[in-house]
């Protein structure tokens, strides 16, 4: 092989260097996105969902945040967060929720329920965002004439088949 030819190649192929500001006249790869996280292990039935949330500040550190207070499904029927907390602290990015000013939602400490729960934290400081007071804004929510699909922040979720999400799918 003469140089400049690599031993790997065939003899009429050689090697050459890319040229700055000369694209390949080839398109890009085109990535494809990835699917959507689950918590639900291979094969078991799942339910496309999309999450709920309200904004308010936080107790502890007064920054703005959403916190998420259930899933619509469908469009049309909406389920409760304490109902599927379990499903979506395993399901969700926590990069993903961030973006939208959420949160890590996982399992903390309460001084009013032993043994602590699953709830959204601050996307700054952690601090546990307390149900009740969750729950009274989206009843103020709701009172004052929104709906649950105001609520929608366009996050999808494929969640596991649970029985709160097969009762609204068929309710």
């Amino acid at each position: 092989m003469s140089a400049g030819h690599d031993s790997a190649l065939p003899r009429r192929l050689s090697l050459v260097p890319s040229v700055p500001g000369l694209e390949s006249p080839l398109p890009a790869p085109r990535r494809q996105a990835p699917p959507p996280r689950t918590s639900a292990a291979p094969g078991e039935p799942t339910i496309r969902v999309r999450l709920a949330a309200v904004t308010d500040r936080c107790w502890q550190c007064r920054t703005k945040v959403r916190a998420v207070v259930g899933v619509l499904l469908e469009g049309r029927a909406f389920v409760p967060f304490d109902e599927v907390a379990e499903e979506l602290a395993a399901a969700l990015d926590p990069r993903v929720l961030a973006a939208r000013r959420i949160g890590p939602i996982a399992h903390r400490d309460s001084p009013g329920v032993e043994g602590g729960y699953i709830s959204n934290g601050c996307v700054e400081c952690d601090a546990l965002l307390g149900r009740f007071a969750l729950e009274d804004l989206l009843r103020e929510h709701l009172a004052g004439g929104g709906t649950y699909g105001q609520l929608d922040i366009g996050i999808p979720v494929e969640l596991p088949a649970v029985a709160p999400l097969r009762r609204a799918a068929h309710g």
